[in-house]
């Protein structure tokens, strides 16, 4: 997001400054807004602001995934002045940063466009058009009877081909519109994979999951943040 990196850009400029007026003019405030409840200096609040914006977005150019994910995060930090020796950016380093992972959730969220509700549509409709067509109609079920014994046999008569007919032909064309809808719902989805490859490859070492992915299920930030606590307790379970 370029207004984003160009804030961010202009913040790393002015670290000891306060740029909360200038966030809410850029329309970033409620993004960043708990990074001032983290009792922790001006200048490392403006440089987790940053260290987000740099680290973690598709657009940025000190995103780079060619370089090992943990040198490329303390490289952003040092470059920022930070003190990666810290027990603050120790714990952001580590992803074991409860609140600093939240924020970054809200930053991601941020960097999701119509795209996301599109592709999530448009597999819901697929879904349930695949599974209303599967469906038998009352006319085919009016075709099976149970007899005495139990079995089941067809009845077919004259009269009931074309309506059988005519069933079959609606739910082709059902088939049709959601197999267009699939196919939509992929070609949306490989846009914003291109789009986001960076994206994709960082939040997927740092929290176990991919960016993208997100668009397939109708999730938001409640939900993520509630897969990376459980990713987190189960860290600290495994290291026990």
């Amino acid at each position: 997001m370029q207004k984003a990196i160009e804030a961010a850009k202009n913040i790393s400029r002015e670290l000891n400054k306060d740029h909360t007026f200038y966030l809410e003019d850029m329309g970033l405030i409620k993004t960043f807004e708990e990074v001032y409840n983290l009792g922790i200096s001006v200048k490392d609040e403006n440089r987790i602001i940053c260290f987000i914006v740099f680290a973690f977005d598709p657009d940025s150019q000190k995103l780079d995934i060619r370089k090992d994910r943990r040198e490329n995060k303390e490289s952003i930090l040092s470059c920022l002045g930070a003190d990666i020796k810290s027990d603050l950016f120790k714990e952001i380093l580590n992803n074991s940063h409860e609140k600093f992972n939240n924020i970054v959730l809200v930053y991601l969220e941020l960097l999701t466009n119509w795209k996301w509700q599109t592709i999530f549509s448009l597999l819901d409709y697929h879904s349930n058009m695949i599974r209303f067509a599967t469906q038998k109609t009352e006319a085919e079920k009016s075709f099976d009877k149970i007899n005495k014994e139990g079995e089941v046999k067809t009845i077919t008569q004259d009269y009931d081909i074309d309506t059988i007919a005519k069933v079959n032909l609606q739910k082709s064309e059902i088939f049709k519109r959601a197999i267009d809808a699939r196919k939509q719902a992929d070609e949306l989805l490989e846009e914003i994979r291109k789009e986001f490859m960076p994206t994709d490859h960082v939040t997927q070492i740092d929290f176990g999951f991919t960016f993208t992915d997100t668009a397939k299920k109708n999730v938001d930030i409640y939900s993520w943040k509630e897969f990376i606590t459980t990713l987190n307790e189960k860290k600290k379970t495994d290291n026990r």
